[in-house]
């Protein structure tokens, strides 16, 4: 049995407004579309999501929301507040507490995090994470907690304006 994971950042947002949250930022436009095509993009690989991990920051919920949209087996959603400004540790420690019922999940947070856990679970194979960009990871484990640095086969890796 092996593990799969899609790591995302979540799609363009606009800047805060004056007064306004971080937590509170929405998609841009071009957000909201990128969210789609890349929920297209997602479909295209054939290997459905099971659950989504979520930041409940509004972003990220838009680009679930959007990314949902486009695929024909709709995921668990799961809010997860460790998401939200997670220092990399944070999120190493949450992903290993996934629930070993889901063989492939995604999990949509922030950056830096986002990367360094790409970063960590691939050896070092450094890369920008820029908004609306995923990674599809796969492990040749049964079970989340397994998961460690360096052990990490990279399937696909998606960008906004990537060329197939």
């Amino acid at each position: 049995m092996v593990k799969n994971i899609f790591l995302i950042r979540h799609a363009e947002a606009l800047a805060a407004d004056t007064g306004q949250r971080d937590f509170d930022r929405r998609l841009s436009e071009t957000g909201r579309k990128q969210a789609l095509i890349l929920g297209e993009h997602i479909r295209s690989l054939n290997n459905p999501i099971q659950a989504i991990y979520t930041s409940p920051a509004f972003r990220t919920l838009e680009t679930t929301l959007q990314l949902t949209s486009q695929l024909d087996h709709k995921p668990r959603v799961i809010e997860a507040e460790e998401y939200y400004s997670a220092t990399t540790k944070l999120m190493l420690a949450a992903i290993a507490r996934l629930d070993d019922l889901f063989d492939t999940v995604c999990v949509i947070a922030h950056n830096p995090a986002i990367a360094y856990v790409f970063e960590h679970f691939t050896g070092g194979l450094g890369t920008s994470f820029s908004p609306a960009t995923c990674a599809w990871l796969q492990f040749p484990f049964e079970h989340w907690k397994e998961l460690s640095g360096d052990t990490a086969e990279l399937k696909d890796f998606y960008y906004p304006g990537r060329l197939d």
